[in-house]
């Protein structure tokens, strides 16, 4: 078993915020510390015993537990495995989080870094903590072949949700790790869960051909597995994937095969987002009728504001289809109403603004106003909502005669469309 003191020392030294001066200081040289840090020296079980008494650490140093190690490996990645499968990520963290004072995962080097990157994985998800992410950043130098896998796609969730590189390195990222996914050692119950997130993130880079490749080889193993929620999510994305290409037919099918498992398994929550999509084809293929019956659906199943919100996003397009401008007044309302002062919806005034100008003040300054606000204001991180609203606003300032502005904004619409092709 190789020991993990180093990595175990680095961390915790960083965790808490100590410079290695304050960690070395009357026990040893500082370069000596930076050496035991980086594995580089073996050091005597007192150094070992001071270190670990000034970070405030209990470390068995006198007891050797190497033959726990697999048993105890086998329990972390059985954890995650249910966590993933069954989508019940916020329920199986806190078992993850007790063995960070396991002394087997603090004594062995393999199985500490299991877990850092087990916890990596559950910190991207909701519930979980992101800081985990960055702890195995400090040591990945340290990482394996797998383990360097799995830490570059976390990172490619990490960098696309909070925008912490620009597009083409994500995406960059993202392929290095597909090319080296398949000829990895890593579990097919875990390709699979990977396939599925390098799919879901290259539908949101509007690489759609991809996205689809990448599900399917997902599904497949969860289809075989029974993993229900899972084939729900992969239909879904396969749906939308195909919806963005204007195959609705094939989307809708899609859909319909999710809609089918959750009715089966009885899994009431993720009616709305079907319900919705669904309404989506029909919306797009001018269906406006069962498009309006299927957004209520949505509407009137889901929970939470922000669910509920987008449904009234939906409807407030079909009114619009339909030239129902009393009904558009009173969606915005239900809109408003919902969103209330909650912070966290703020993007959802730019949506109704401009509806707002549009249907309510019937102001074309003010909505090309509104547009030009929700253009600079998705454009951070929604290619979708930029493109929709840059189109219309290039068309509401031609009809003003600003046909130079108009033109710039055509053109980013065109440059967005370019990079989704």
């Amino acid at each position: 078993m190789e020991y993990n003191f180093g990595n175990l020392i680095k961390i915790e030294r960083m965790r808490k915020n100590m410079k290695q001066s304050v960690l070395a200081r009357g026990i040893c040289s500082i370069s000596y510390l930076s050496k035991i840090e980086n594995n580089q020296t073996s050091p005597s079980d007192g150094v070992l015993e001071l270190i670990f008494k000034r970070l405030e650490l209990e470390v068995p140093l006198y007891y050797d537990f190497s033959e726990k190690v697999d048993q105890t490996k086998k329990e972390i990645r059985d954890i995650l495995k249910e966590a993933l499968l069954s989508r019940q990520e916020e329920k199986y963290f806190k078992k993850i989080e007790k063995f960070k004072t396991n002394p087997v995962v603090l004594q062995s080097k393999e199985l500490y870094i299991t877990l850092l990157i087990t916890l990596a994985r559950f910190g991207i998800t909701p519930g979980g903590n992101i800081q985990y992410l960055i702890e195995v950043g400090w040591i990945k130098d340290q990482l394996k072949s797998d383990d360097r896998i799995r830490y570059d796609l976390v990172q490619c969730i990490y960098m696309f949700l909070y925008q912490s590189a620009d597009r083409n390195t994500t995406v960059n990222l993202l392929e290095n790790v597909g090319n080296k996914i398949s000829s990895s050692s890593i579990p097919d119950w875990e390709k699979a869960d990977m396939y599925y997130v390098m799919g879901a993130l290259y539908h949101r880079f509007r690489d759609y051909s991809q996205a689809i490749e990448y599900v399917k080889i997902a599904l497949e193993y969860f289809q075989e597995n029974f993993c229900l929620e899972r084939i729900i999510e992969s239909h879904m994305i396969i749906g939308l994937s195909f919806k963005r290409r204007k195959r609705y037919t094939v989307a809708l099918e899609h859909y319909e095969k999710a809609a089918k498992v959750a009715d089966k398994a009885n899994l009431k929550d993720y009616y709305g987002m079907l319900y919705n999509n669904m309404g989506d084809i029909y919306f797009l293929v001018g269906d406006q009728e069962k498009a309006q019956k299927y957004f209520l659906d949505s509407y009137h199943v889901k929970e939470g504001a922000k669910s509920k919100l987008y449904s009234v996003m939906s409807l407030l397009e079909v009114s619009v289809a339909q030239d129902n401008v009393d009904a558009i007044l009173k969606w915005l309302e239900s809109g408003y109403e919902l969103k209330g002062n909650q912070n966290e919806l703020v993007e959802f005034n730019y949506h109704f603004d401009i509806y707002v100008s549009k249907y309510q003040k019937n102001n074309q300054y003010a909505l090309i106003e509104s547009l030009k606000k929700a253009v600079e204001y998705f454009e951070a991180y929604d290619e979708y909502y930029t493109h929709k609203y840059a189109l219309w606003l290039s068309r509401e300032l031609r009809n003003t005669g600003k046909y130079k502005l108009a033109t710039e904004y055509y053109e980013k619409t065109i440059s967005m469309m370019s990079r989704w092709e």
